[in-house]
């Protein structure tokens, strides 16, 4: 089966699975995790997620006459629908669809009322256990209007933990989960509590990252005013924005990138020092990393990064504080990080930007007069062009960069000195540079990011006062959206 995560849980993992602010040896969360609730007591929607993924990411097979264990470790519940349920709701026993349907336990609700965490039940409290009785939990609203929704169940033994979407009249067929869909009733269990709401990030104006997962799903990063990392998703594929920003951990960063190897985010941030550090978050088993480790090689004064990637090895630049180019490499197929930076060259230089075609890295930076500059890496021959060539167009005072790639394609962005968006590509399958630089809109920008999903280009830049915002380019049909949209959660400074 293919298992699809939660959208919810994307929010969860830099929420409920935040770990601590330590920069330590990289520890994975893959053991039992804490739970914040007691079995029987009051549980937050954010824990009912998170220990549902659990088993979605388990896989655990659908068996009405075995037990799994939950997220803790600790307590067993019996493998069918119901007991998932109850194991979601951290409930003293495994209940049947039945007895789920009990004031004691669970208030009904109206399904156009259906939150996360609860509960679609089709087999109504009267003390008999219906043959076609069955239950799921209910994930999120992918359009609430049109009563479509995602939920997770513990199906049937020939597929097990799923992850689905439907209407809630059934669609098509008329079925929910295979069962008809007029059967069915809302159930929110009476210990349900909501969770307290993120704090809105105030952000430090100069650091932005993104990346894109094999689920059409960009994660946006960036640091606040206390210093930590801060993210939020968007699901093009479907749900959008999870709408709230999570605080991770992490202090004093001043930098970050990030790529994607594997469906498996790598960040990289800059300390307090310009020493290097990363963390990764695992987007198939919806698991970060404990605390922070440090990229070897021994930098620090670093003072901007960028990374790409070929095949399963990242590539890592920085700007040392003599102004040169650095690079790394750490191959997460298996050789891991090399064992020190090798110095490049270059002087004065101030920002970074990369992005790979083929098997060639493209590196972009901005001198000391904001010019902007390139040089590549290939890596099928191992060899780094000699010197930097002048982007053409005559961009001069830019201030940031962004690139990303469609097909052959690079497109790169700067932020100019008046504070607006900047474009540029560069085919490099044939055509080679456009003739110059295209002002796009904004005023008081200050950091950039992209992300590319399908053939649309987002980019994110971070305004005047702090608040993120976005804009997109479709390179199907050759239209940009027309003017800025601010990314839901109310980051700001």
């Amino acid at each position: 089966m293919s298992v699809v995560k939660s959208s919810f849980t994307r929010t969860a993992l830099a929420t409920a699975l935040a770990v601590s602010a330590a920069a330590g040896a990289m520890t994975m969360s893959t053991g039992p995790a804490q739970a914040a609730s007691s079995v029987g007591g009051p549980i937050t929607t954010s824990e009912v997620m998170a220990r549902a993924n659990n088993w979605l990411v388990r896989d655990v097979p659908y068996d009405q006459g075995s037990y799994a264990t939950d997220i803790t470790g600790t307590k067993s519940y019996r493998q069918d629908c119901s007991g998932f349920i109850s194991m979601a709701w951290h409930l003293n026993t495994s209940e049947n669809t039945d007895s789920l349907d009990n004031r004691a336990l669970t208030t009904r609700v109206a399904l156009s009322d259906l939150r996360p965490g609860d509960a679609l039940d089709n087999d109504p409290g009267d003390g008999s256990i219906l043959g076609s009785g069955h239950i799921v939990l209910f994930d999120h609203w992918i359009n609430k209007a049109a009563g479509q929704f995602a939920y997770i169940q513990e199906s049937n033994p020939t597929n097990d933990m799923m992850a689905g979407m439907d209407f809630l009249d059934g669609g098509s067929d008329g079925k929910i989960a295979g069962h008809p869909a007029s059967g069915y009733f809302g159930l929110r269990y009476n210990k349900l509590v909501a969770d307290a709401p993120n704090p809105v990030p105030s952000t430090n104006a100069g650091t932005i990252t993104a990346s894109v997962t094999s689920d059409n799903t960009a994660h946006v990063g960036l640091v606040g005013s206390d210093g930590s990392l801060w993210s939020t998703d968007a699901a093009y594929g479907g749900s959008g924005w999870s709408g709230n920003w999570g605080r991770l951990d992490g202090s004093g960063l001043k930098a970050l990138t990030s790529v994607t190897v594997n469906n498996v985010v790598h960040v990289f941030a800059l300390g307090s020092t310009g020493r290097v550090y990363t963390k990764d978050a695992d987007y198939t088993t919806g698991q970060w990393t404990t605390g922070w480790v440090e990229v070897p090689g021994g930098a620090s004064g670093a003072e901007a990064l960028t990374a790409s990637v070929t095949g399963s090895t990242v590539h890592l630049q920085s700007i040392g504080s003599d102004g040169a180019l650095y690079t790394i490499d750490g191959n997460y197929g298996g050789t891991g990080w090399a064992s020190g930076w090798t110095k490049l060259d270059g002087s004065g230089l101030k920002a970074l930007a990369s992005a790979v075609t083929g098997n060639t890295m493209h590196v972009y930076a901005t001198g000391s007069t904001g010019k902007v500059y390139t040089k590549d890496a290939d890596y099928t021959t191992g060899q780094w062009t000699t010197g930097w060539v002048e982007v053409p167009g005559g961009a001069s005072g830019a201030q940031a960069l962004t690139a990303s790639v469609t097909g052959s394609t690079v497109h790169l962005q700067s932020i100019g000195s008046d504070g607006a968006l900047y474009t540029i590509d560069a085919n490099y399958g044939g055509t080679g540079w456009a003739s110059g630089w295209t002002k796009l809109d904004g005023s008081g920008l200050k950091a950039l990011a992209s992300a590319v999903t399908g053939n649309t280009m987002h980019v994110y830049a971070i305004g005047s006062t702090g608040k993120v915002f976005t804009k997109d380019a479709d390179y199907n049909t050759g239209q940009w959206t027309t003017g800025w949209t601010e990314v839901p959660g109310g980051a700001q400074s």
